[in-house]
């Protein structure tokens, strides 16, 4: 496999999980609005950098082994840049529900809002 060919599956790998950061990212600042939280997208960088850092590892991870791969089925060089697309979406999606701490953080408002609601005296969590 060229040089060429890994940048290209890195790069595909990299938008792959730049759409699904994007998608987290709107799914989470309609919760919050929902929830009437405070959210500022820099939090989500700033709180779940794991998440991310996960992500970039699992796609390094994948090109490590795709030598491997494509010496046991050299036809699907051609599928090579799709599968890196996959990679990348569901390694930062696997990666953000294992350890994505802003939409946690989100949820335990939440659930103290709705606590109080119903009476309970359990104190409301900032987000920080």
């Amino acid at each position: 496999m060229s040089i060429s060919l890994y940048l290209q599956c890195f790069v595909v790998a990299l938008v792959g999980m730049a759409l699904q950061t994007t998608l987290k990212i709107k799914g989470l600042q309609d919760k919050a609005v929902a929830a009437n939280v405070q959210f500022k997208i820099s939090d989500y960088f700033k709180k779940d950098w794991l998440s991310i850092l996960a992500a970039i590892l699992t796609i390094i991870l994948f090109l490590l082994f795709v030598d491997n791969i494509l010496k046991w089925r050299p036809g699907i060089v051609d599928y090579a840049k799709i599968g890196f697309a996959f990679v990348g979406w569901t390694g930062g999606d696997a990666a953000s529900r294992l350890f994505g701490v802003v939409d946690k953080k989100i949820n335990q408002i939440i659930n103290d809002k709705s606590n109080q609601a119903d009476g309970s005296s359990l104190p409301t969590t900032p987000l920080k």
